[in-house]
């Protein structure tokens, strides 16, 4: 899922994204910076785990097909909790080489 499809759900504009190398699960956890959520400028780092039906689940009939969303959910970050980066210092010095 791309940020402007993840921003689809979620009614939010995302315009970059953490990709940390120490994160095993990076189609889960994904750490994204928010600009808009809800028609409302913001400017957050937020942590979204997104759990995906896997072929069990929907066998079970807890979903409709493998893949799909099952649910979603957001927390606001300041770091990383993979490696431990300051996420606004990464934004700050991404900025300057700009």
């Amino acid at each position: 899922m791309n940020l402007i499809e993840l921003g689809e759900c979620t009614d939010s504009e995302y315009d970059k994204e953490h990709i940390c190398s120490k994160n095993i699960m990076p189609k889960h956890d994904r750490l994204l910076h928010c600009v808009l959520s809800h028609e409302q400028s913001v400017d957050s780092w937020q942590m979204h785990n997104i759990h995906y039906a896997s072929k069990e689940e929907v066998e079970m009939g807890e979903a409709e097909h493998v893949d799909e969303i099952t649910y979603h959910s957001m927390l606001g970050v300041n770091f990383c909790p993979f490696c431990g980066v300051h996420l606004y210092a990464l934004e700050l010095a991404s900025d300057d080489n700009a």
